[in-house]
């Protein structure tokens, strides 16, 4: 599938330097980030400052980076107040230069870097701390209403409304315990499909899972800031609520109260629709659905991120297993009765 562009450049340590001086006029320590479709490098310079080095795949469209980066200058102007990194111009004032790299034309940024840790995937938290991820989640889908860019549009494979989840091709590449799953859920997909078509949309972030979202401290589960604003999409707003509810909800103690708290905080900063909390519990399947197919596909197309994807699977089947066994009428019930 070539709308999939999990193919980052591979610059060495000196050419990245190298731009970083050029482009931005910074110098210091480097160290590689993980990255899915753009080469990440966190830079601090010897006065302690950090910044984070964005060089996207050719394959990325020039207007997709663009998008992503006025995205954060619209958020910096109306909603100063969120913990999110900020855009750093180049030396030229160009918000995304363009860079060329082997030949090819690479989109690339710079943005401030949060201080922080990231939660850990499948941790334990409070439901304090789920409703305060909540809150930030909804405080920044709130903060988008406004944004629009011609780049919104664009095809993003992590928005769970695009169809992928019953698409052919994927499901062939499924693993047998993965696909007996999916087979029993696929009816749920379906309709979660034409629910999604009736939803509200905008512009969402789209990826509010533990590894974007961050705490001061290991001991902490208090929400500090989100970051990795490269899954931007226009699409169901209460997607972004799904997102987050699929990485962080099914393998608490209480997953049925967990997505509650994680909807209280939500609707306290954009309030849901009857429609949106009904739909919600099976919007948090279509994400474990669509993150199972494109980790199956990561694993087989993607070699640069494979190990560390596939590492994440068993936990993944677990959560995808769980979550199916939660009767999701219930968990909206639940849910109603917090708001």
């Amino acid at each position: 599938m070539d709308l999939f562009r999990f193919d980052p450049p591979a610059p060495s340590d000196d050419e990245v330097a190298s731009i970083a001086a050029e482009r931005y006029g910074l110098t210091g320590v480097m160290q590689r980030l993980r990255g899915e479709r753009s080469h990440n490098t966190l830079l601090t310079t010897d006065d302690g400052s950090q910044y984070v080095l964005k060089i996207a795949s050719s394959g990325e469209l020039h207007a997709t980076i663009d998008f992503h980066a006025k995205a954060l200058k619209y958020l910096e102007r109306v909603a100063p107040e969120l913990p999110i990194a900020r855009m750093h111009p180049s030396l030229d004032g160009e918000l995304v230069p363009i860079l060329d790299l082997d030949g090819r034309q690479h989109s690339m940024r710079l943005v401030t870097y949060l201080p922080g840790i990231p939660f850990d995937d499948y941790q334990p938290i409070s439901l304090h701390g789920l409703r305060a991820i909540g809150e930030l989640v909804g405080a920044l889908s709130t903060a988008l209403v406004g944004f629009d860019h011609p780049a919104a549009g664009e095809f993003m494979p992590w928005d769970i409304a695009n169809g992928l989840i019953l698409d052919a091709e994927l499901w062939s590449g499924l693993g047998a315990d993965a696909r007996a799953l999916l087979t029993t859920a696929r009816p749920r997909l379906a309709a979660a499909l034409e629910t999604m078509q009736r939803l509200p949309r905008q512009i969402i972030h789209n990826d509010g899972h533990a590894g974007n979202l961050l705490r001061s401290d290991t001991d902490s589960d208090v929400v500090t800031g989100m970051i990795d604003f490269g899954d931007l999409v226009h699409t169901v707003t209460v997607a972004d609520l799904g997102v987050s509810g699929a990485n962080l909800v099914p393998h608490q103690a209480d997953p049925i109260a967990a997505l509650a708290a994680l909807s209280v905080g939500f609707h306290a900063h954009r309030p849901l629709t009857d429609a949106e909390v009904a739909a919600l519990p099976d919007l948090v399947l279509c994400r474990l659905a669509l993150s199972t197919l494109l980790v199956e596909y990561q694993i087989a197309q993607a070699p640069h991120i494979a190990d560390a994807v596939a590492a994440e699977r068993p936990w993944l089947i677990f959560n995808l297993r769980r979550w199916l066994a939660i009767d999701p009428k219930q968990a909206a019930n639940q849910i109603v009765e917090g708001l």
